[in-house]
């Protein structure tokens, strides 16, 4: 699963990193950039639409403050129902939540790191959480796969900038060996040649989505393009966001935590 994770790049770094060709958030606004993020707040995503009237058009690539929490078009609540922070690969394409937006309205989830936390024995028998942050070993930034609705609020005016709400969910996939010991879920890493195939709306077909989702590689803890290392437990109260939430645990708190890698009970 994907609950919470961190993202504190300055926007600009993220029109370069992604190739925004519209920055909807220049001029400020209600955007989340946080060390803690966390659903129902609006943290910058990428995607890209036609535009309206220009149909031979490209398609404009755009940095946007969405919704953490998908809401479906169908839905007869807003902001007051239940958000669908996940949406698991396995169904994207056949759940009627997410089917529609699967093939139409997909986008990139910018994220430093992602957090999940550990549930095991300590030496003494207590049973122990412990929150670990999973990045890119080389500190870049990573793209999750997610995928965006828009939901009418039919109450309000039609020229109420609030009558609509975007909100997106974060893809999940079954856990790769290794973070399998963090949680048997995972956010869906897109990387960085499959960006352009993932945002791309003309790509609209459930067969061609089905076969893009086939290509992203599962294999990225093992083999290096990601890290995973314990942080600090002040990371399970949303109230704290600062920097030293990714900061590694020191080794002599981390008895009964499970190596990643290897298996081994530490402490014991």
């Amino acid at each position: 699963m994907c609950g919470r994770y961190a993202l504190r790049r300055e926007l600009e770094d993220l029109v370069e990193e992604f190739e925004v060709d519209d920055n909807t958030l220049a001029g400020g606004g209600a955007v989340t950039l946080s060390t803690n993020t966390a659903p129902t707040t609006t943290p910058p995503v990428v995607l890209e639409r036609f535009r309206k009237g220009e149909p031979d058009a490209p398609p404009t690539r755009s940095l946007r403050a969405l919704r953490w929490g998908l809401v479906p078009g169908w839905s007869k609540e807003g902001t007051g129902g239940a958000p669908l922070v996940n949406a698991r690969v396995e169904t994207l394409l056949s759940k009627p939540a997410f089917a529609a937006a699967a093939t139409a309205r997909r986008c990139l989830v910018p994220v430093d790191a992602w957090y999940e936390w550990q549930a095991s024995t300590a030496a003494d028998g207590r049973p122990r959480k412990q929150p670990f942050a999973v990045a890119s070993a080389d500190g870049s930034v990573l793209s999750l796969a997610g995928v965006y609705e828009f939901w009418k609020d039919e109450a309000r005016a039609p020229a109420d900038p609030a009558r609509w709400l975007v909100s997106f969910a974060v893809v999940t996939t079954a856990a790769e060996e290794g973070l399998d010991r963090l949680h048997e879920r995972m956010p869906l890493v897109v990387p960085r040649d499959l960006r352009d195939a993932w945002l791309d709306p003309s790509l609209d077909d459930a067969d061609d989505v089905r076969s893009l989702l086939g290509a992203v590689p599962r294999d990225l803890f093992l083999g290096g393009a990601l890290r995973a290392h314990p942080v600090p437990a002040a990371v399970g109260d949303v109230r704290n966001q600062g920097p030293e939430l990714l900061d590694p645990v020191p080794a002599a708190d981390l008895d009964g935590v499970v190596d990643l890698r290897t298996g081994e009970v530490l402490g014991a």
